[in-house]
C-alpha cells in the first residue's frame, strides 16, 4: 500500500462542511412532522430553552438529539432521514467543502465523516458525498426499534477522537499524516492528532487559538447550489440557529 493510501480526511458536518446543524434540522424535521413519540416531543421545547440559558451543555444536546428517536422503527427512521437530507440538508452543503472532499478523494484518500449528530442522517451526508466512512453519534435498537440507549462514548470531543482512532487502526490509517476540517472548538482534541488541521468559519476566540497554534483557518460560507442573485428561502430550521454541537 502507497503512503497516501494511508491518509485519511476527517469532515466534521455542522456548520463547516454544512451550512447549519444537521442533528438540530432533523430533529426539528420529526418534530414538525410528528414523527417523534409524545414524550420526546413534550420535552423538546424545555431543553432548547435551558439549553439557551445555559443549563444544559452541547454534549447534553448531541445526546438529545439521539434520544429524540427512542420508540422510532429504525428501517422507517431511514426513509425519513432521506428524505429530510433530500429537501433541507443537501442544498446546504457547503461548495468549498465539497470540492474539499473531491479533492482528498481524487487523491486516494480515506474520506471519514464525524459528527455528534445521529448516525442515520449522518449516513445520508457521508453517501451523498461519496465517503468510506461516517461516524455519527448512535443510539441502541432493539427489535428494530429506537431505544434511550446511547452507544459510549459520543462522537464528541474526546469521544470523536477515540471513534475516529478506532476507524484508523481497523483501516491502517496514518493520523499523523492526515487531515481535519471543522468550526468546533470541541475537536481540538482531534486536530492534535493530525499533521495538517483547518479550521472552518471559526468564532472569534477560536480563530485566535487557531492562529496561534499555527492551524490553517477557512472560510466555507456559500452553498453549492446557490445562484448568482439568488436568496435562500426563509426555513423553519434557523430558529434552532443557536443549537451548535
Amino acid at each position: 500500500m502507497e503512503a497516501f493510501q494511508r491518509t485519511a480526511a476527517v469532515f466534521d458536518v455542522d456548520d463547516s462542511l454544512l451550512d447549519g446543524n444537521c442533528g438540530a434540522i432533523f430533529t426539528w424535521y420529526l418534530f414538525s412532522y410528528r414523527l417523534m413519540k409524545d414524550e420526546a416531543r413534550r420535552r423538546l421545547p424545555r431543553a432548547l430553552y435551558d439549553y439557551a440559558r445555559g443549563k444544559l451543555t452541547e454534549s447534553d444536546m448531541v445526546a438529545l438529539a439521539s434520544r429524540s428517536l427512542v420508540g422510532l422503527r429504525a428501517d422507517e427512521l431511514k426513509a425519513h432521514a432521506r428524505a429530510c437530507f433530500l429537501q433541507h440538508i443537501k442544498k446546504r452543503i457547503t461548495r468549498e467543502g465539497m470540492r474539499a472532499v473531491r479533492r482528498h478523494l481524487l487523491a486516494g484518500h480515506f474520506v471519514l465523516m464525524a459528527s455528534g449528530s445521529p448516525q442515520v442522517i449522518i449516513d445520508e451526508v457521508g453517501s451523498f458525498l461519496h465517503a468510506h466512512a461516517s461516524l455519527g453519534t448512535r443510539a441502541a435498537i432493539r427489535e428494530g426499534v429506537y431505544t434511550e440507549e446511547l452507544l459510549m462514548p459520543l462522537v464528541f470531543r474526546e469521544g470523536k477522537r477515540e471513534h475516529v482512532r478506532d476507524v484508523a487502526r481497523r483501516v491502517g490509517l496514518d493520523l499523523m499524516k492526515s487531515y481535519v476540517y471543522s468550526d468546533s472548538v470541541a475537536d481540538v482534541p482531534l486536530f492534535e492528532e493530525v499533521e495538517h488541521a483547518t479550521v472552518v468559519n471559526p468564532k472569534t476566540r477560536f480563530r485566535a487559538e487557531a492562529r496561534r497554534r499555527g492551524w490553517t483557518i477557512a472560510k466555507w460560507d456559500e452553498r453549492w447550489q446557490a445562484k448568482e442573485g439568488e436568496r435562500p428561502e426563509a426555513e423553519p430550521a434557523d430558529e434552532w440557529a443557536g443549537w451548535e454541537s
